[in-house]
């Protein structure tokens, strides 16, 4: 369990664009919701983020990758 709740409620009803956590890369990172798709396999996140090498990348995520940020929280998974 993580100290955030990723899941479909949170893609689907957000405005765009929003604030969210994404996990990329192994770790939870702050991120923005830019656009949303329902596929056959569910809600489908479009969204930006910042890569480890502090370049910008828009990637396509499962609903279960991206959460709503908790308020001035940690933006990584707890070990």
């Amino acid at each position: 369990m993580t100290e955030f709740e990723p899941g479909t409620e949170v893609v689907s009803r957000l405005p765009l664009p929003s604030h969210v956590i994404v996990h990329a890369d192994g770790q939870w990172r702050p991120g923005w919701l830019i656009g949303r798709e329902h596929e056959e396999t569910g809600w489908i996140g479009l969204v930006q983020y910042e890569g480890d090498d502090g370049t910008e990348r828009t990637e396509r995520l499962p609903a279960d990758r991206i959460a709503l940020p908790q308020s001035h929280g940690p933006t990584e998974r707890a070990s």
